[in-house]
């Protein structure tokens, strides 16, 4: 099979399935690749012909384990090649994803403190003090110090949350670094930073790019930064991860410390290990593994034990996630074949496109930088509606229902740059907190987030686009077409019952009744084009049937607040 973009768009797994909407079938036009890739027929096929060889690893004296042994040993290999690691650097498949990197890193470096250390700690501390006056000046001394020596991490304002909280609650003090008032990264703001922190370890760990916006970082520029002032740069790819290069060691000044992926966002990833990759600097082996397991270990009698040198077993405690890495090292190479430049040269074509379809319009409003050089090709957007706004939840809702698009919504897990790019203030953050507490996750505020990913046809390009601005125009019509719960904000059709047959079936006995998928010619236009026919037709009806009776919340604190109208709604 020759690895052409046109070949591959039929070994999608999923791109010919058809769904039951309130409007009849739809096909799946998935715009969702930034949450997570899909599934190719010739690496599943492949991966299936390898399990005819599977077993675990940790031997080479039977066939099936050595070939297995070898085979993850290649994968691992691979991988380092396409990150441009090197011997200087160690591979540490963890997780399923960036999350788990990044968790593994901080317990590398002795910074992850787990919820009941920090019980125990808290719980001794006062101890102490309770039980002899004068220790409690000692105390605070030890904690004062503490507190004035630990590690600076400096984070940017895209950061999704994995790279946020879990460094927040590490041992280690958060800095961000500021935007510029054209909304990207401030440079100068790092170098100044890293001048007044220049007795503390400083770490820079940032998002390669934003997963809401796709606006790009320089990493190269970072690394440099940071490492003509002694410190340490770390960088999350789980957003650009699949579409940019990615160097581990480009020079002597711009190389990477670490780097944390998430391979299931690319294109066969998914069902991947997340991968860890570190700078052998990162490690020392004069202290246990993080976790203390088989296959750390060296020797181990009643007497004593040793744990082995061999950093990247001695760091894969357990059975390795076998099936999981040779995954990601298979669309790794997938990216690696299909060309960088290419994937990006097609994806700043898409984004150029979106965006200068979708700027004018005036209900609508993008998120972030509208310079596509500066970004992937990720679009997040909002809709007006007269003085408020469409709700994000119903957007997604009607792209899935009208025209079968999986987009997006929410905050992206990345809450402090949502509150950014919406303009939420500290006042406006403390009262949505509250509301949410109470329990009103409809009133939070979002966006929906689409992606145009480089195996889209011009078709799909066009076919999205021109679904969102159907939506724009339109919208708000629907609202007497569907209701609203009231606590979780999520929508549903007033009439007709939302029945997924998939998940109600799921099971063991719906494995036997598979059947050979067939290959089934789908004219993609003509389908758009009947959907679009359809959902205009529909808003003919609704335009002569509409009545903007909204509904107003009970509670004056949620009618104040509140930023979406609705007409018909559920209590939840």
């Amino acid at each position: 099979m020759e690895l052409n973009i046109e070949s591959i768009r039929k070994e999608i797994i999923g791109s010919h399935t058809f769904f039951n909407t309130p409007y009849g079938k739809r096909l799946i036009t998935y715009a969702d690749y930034t949450a997570s890739g899909r599934t190719l027929t010739f690496i599943e096929n492949y991966l299936i012909k390898l399990q005819e060889v599977y077993a675990n690893t940790h031997t080479t004296d039977s066939f099936t384990g050595k070939t297995m042994t070898g085979i993850l040993h290649k994968a691992e290999k691979n991988i380092k090649k396409y990150l441009g690691a090197n011997e200087n650097n160690y591979i540490i498949p963890t997780g399923t994803g960036a999350t788990g990197a990044i968790v593994k890193l901080s317990e590398i470096l002795g910074l992850y403190l787990t919820p009941g250390l920090k019980m125990n700690i808290d719980y001794m501390r006062k101890r102490i003090i309770h039980k002899e006056r004068y220790n409690q000046e000692i105390i605070k001394d030890i904690f004062k110090h503490m507190s004035e020596t630990k590690p600076i991490i400096f984070v940017s304002s895209f950061e999704h949350h994995s790279n946020y909280l879990i460094w927040k609650e590490s041992f280690a003090e958060v800095i961000e670094i500021s935007l510029t008032s054209s909304g990207k990264f401030d440079y100068l703001d790092l170098e100044n930073k890293c001048d007044l922190y220049k007795d503390r370890i400083k770490i820079g760990s940032f998002s390669a790019a934003s997963n809401i916006t796709g606006m790009k970082n320089d990493v190269y520029l970072l690394a440099k930064i940071m490492h003509k002032h002694h410190g340490l740069a770390f960088f999350d790819f789980a957003a650009s991860g699949p579409y940019v290069e990615i160097n581990m060691n480009k020079d002597e000044n711009c190389y990477f410390d670490a780097i944390f992926l998430s391979p299931h966002k690319f294109v066969g990833g998914p069902g991947s290990a997340g991968i860890l990759v570190i700078n052998k600097n990162l490690y020392s082996i004069l202290y246990p593994p993080t976790v203390a397991g088989g296959g750390t270990v060296s020797f181990v009698s009643p007497y004593c034990y040793e744990f082995t040198k061999d950093v990247e077993a001695r760091e894969n405690a357990g059975t390795p996630g076998i099936l999981q890495v040779i995954k990601a090292a298979l669309a790794l190479e997938f990216k690696q074949k299909i060309g960088i430049k290419k994937i990006v040269q097609i994806e700043e074509n898409m984004i150029k496109k979106a965006i200068n379809e979708l700027k004018n319009e005036p209900n609508i409003e993008i998120l972030g930088s509208l310079d596509p050089e500066k970004r992937v090709s990720i679009l997040s957007f909002i809709i007006n509606q007269n003085d408020k706004y469409l709700h994000y939840k119903l957007i997604a809702k009607l792209l899935n229902d009208l025209f079968g698009i999986q987009s997006r919504a929410g905050c992206a897990c990345a809450g402090p740059y949502a509150h950014r790019l919406l303009g939420i203030d500290e006042a406006e953050s403390t009262l949505i907190k509250e509301i949410v507490d109470e329990g009103m996750e409809s009133l939070k505020p979002g966006f929906v987030r689409v992606n145009f990913h480089y195996l889209m046809s011009d078709e799909e390009v066009e076919f999205v686009i021109n679904a969102i601005k159907f939506i724009a125009h339109y919208g708000y019509l629907f609202l007497t077409q569907y209701k609203m719960e009231i606590k979780s904000g999520n929508w549903s059709h007033n009439y007709l019952n939302e029945y997924n047959s998939i998940v109600d079936s799921f099971g063991l006995y719906e494995s036997f009744n598979i059947s050979e998928p067939q290959n089934i010619l789908i004219n993609k236009k003509s389908e758009f084009n009947k959907y679009f026919d359809e959902a205009n037709k529909t808003v003919e009806n609704l335009k002569r049937e509409f009545q903007p009776n909204y509904k107003q919340f009970q509670n004056k604190k949620y009618e104040d607040f509140r930023w979406f109208n609705f007409i018909h709604h559920i209590n939840d």
